[in-house]
């Protein structure tokens, strides 16, 4: 029964320290990449700044933390905006290599 408990409590410590990811701003090999390529990697980016965003709202995730390890939720809020940050300044290197390469630039949510 104990073991169950300590085995319970593991699971819901450790999935309550998830964070989002932090993408690289510049990524070697960015000049090399065709216009497809690099709008992918727009996209990916936009993708990661969506889900960084969505960790800053009410999630289950969010609720665990603020009842069982508080302080945790403020680490989330700090690596949310880091994440926003960084996907955001991706998405303008990848912009400006675009631009020079005479690529389209997808429009930003």
């Amino acid at each position: 029964m104990k073991k169950t408990i300590l085995v319970s409590l593991l699971s819901v410590v450790l999935g309550a320290c998830a964070t989002p990811a932090v993408v690289q701003t510049v990524k070697p090999g960015d000049s090399g990449l065709s216009c497809a390529q690099l709008q992918n990697e727009f996209a990916d980016a936009e993708k990661f700044r969506k889900e960084a965003a969505s960790e800053k709202g009410v999630t289950g995730g969010n609720v665990a933390r603020t009842i069982l390890l508080w302080p945790t939720v403020i680490g989330t809020y700090m690596n949310a905006n880091e994440a926003i940050a960084a996907a955001d300044n991706r998405k303008i290197h990848l912009a400006n290599i675009m631009n020079q390469q005479g690529c389209p630039v997808p429009a930003s949510n």
